[in-house]
């Protein structure tokens, strides 16, 4: 009779098994493929771009909405008053950390596409952000909206001082900002120090 030998890692003829890796595990197995092969290493830098640097101005702008549409007025009440090993913590405090804490995200990761040196990308997120800023103040449904009402033209405006700080040179960059903000923020695009 034949040797019969064990196939570990193998589901059956030419198929490769999987496992369900952790983020940190097929990371590790991303950099020991890479550190064999050259092509392989560039392979994956390539497709790691590719996946990094798709942003969607729509996408960005419904998750910018969604974060802060989402707060509530409830939770801020539950929040503030007093509190449990002394002291008061004001409704209107507690509501400006609710707000850093859910728009935060957007500013790190516009500061990870800059960091990086993928200024387009870096570009069409902060557009995403503007439009979904821009929507929530226009469009917000939550009650919490009223606690909100000066941050998305605050949050604009440091936004696009950031980006003009970092971009000095970039007059076609800063054109195309000008310009989505005409086209998709109308209101904000009259502001006299809102770019230009």
């Amino acid at each position: 009779m034949g040797k019969t030998t064990s196939q570990k890692g193998s589901t059956g003829v030419g198929t490769p098994k999987t496992y369900p890796l952790s983020g940190a595990q097929a990371l590790q197995v991303l950099r020991m493929l890479a550190a064999r092969n050259v092509e392989i290493a560039k392979e994956i830098a390539e497709l790691s771009a590719l996946v990094f640097c798709d942003v969607s101005v729509e996408d960005v702008a419904s998750s910018v909405y969604d974060a802060l549409n989402e707060l509530s007025a409830e939770d801020c009440w539950d929040a503030s008053g007093r509190q449990r090993g002394g002291g008061y913590r004001d409704e209107y405090d507690v509501a400006d950390d609710m707000i850093g804490e859910a728009f935060s995200p957007f500013t790190n990761q516009i500061d990870t596409f800059h960091h990086a040196g993928e200024h387009v990308s870096e570009q069409i997120y902060i557009q995403g952000v503007l439009l979904g800023l821009y929507q929530f103040k226009m469009e917000a449904t939550t009650d919490f909206s009223d606690y909100a009402e000066d941050y998305p033209e605050s949050f604009e405006q440091d936004i696009l001082d950031t980006w003009k700080k970092r971009h000095p040179e970039d007059t076609s960059g800063l054109h195309l900002l000008h310009r989505f903000l005409e086209e998709r923020c109308p209101d904000w695009s009259a502001e006299p120090d809102t770019i230009l």
